[in-house]
């Protein structure tokens, strides 16, 4: 009996993040990042996208409640969000947000937000 090998993926191309009343700061360095889920109940995370790089679309599946999200990425990625939100909000303070028009690298953020906060920068 032959058994195929089993694949797994690099665990640097998966984002997973839980924090419940705390925080958590990342930086992700993988040049195939995928995406993740982030799950913030009346928490703070911060990642760091500004090394890492994406072909075509990743998905951050986020669920907060009276949480923080602050994600720092390239200039060139478009983000998308496309979540629920309820007494929430999207905010995104990247120069020349309106000029990057490129779908090539896509982070698509999902999910739900409840009086929540994403807000999206660009390296300093």
């Amino acid at each position: 009996m032959n058994i195929p090998p089993t694949v797994i993926p690099n665990a640097d191309d998966y984002l997973e993040t839980r924090v419940v009343f705390g925080g958590t700061k990342r930086s992700i360095f993988s040049k195939a990042f995928k995406g993740g889920s982030i799950n913030n109940i009346f928490g703070s995370t911060e990642i760091d996208l500004s090394c890492a790089d994406i072909n075509g679309i990743a998905v951050l599946d986020i669920t907060q409640v009276f949480g923080e999200l602050v994600i720092t990425v390239p200039a060139d990625w478009h983000i998308d969000a496309d979540f629920s939100q309820f007494m929430a909000t999207v905010e995104d303070f990247r120069n020349n947000v309106y000029q990057t028009r490129s779908t090539e690298k896509v982070l698509l953020l999902k999910g739900n937000s409840t009086f929540g906060l994403v807000q999206i920068q660009q390296p300093a």
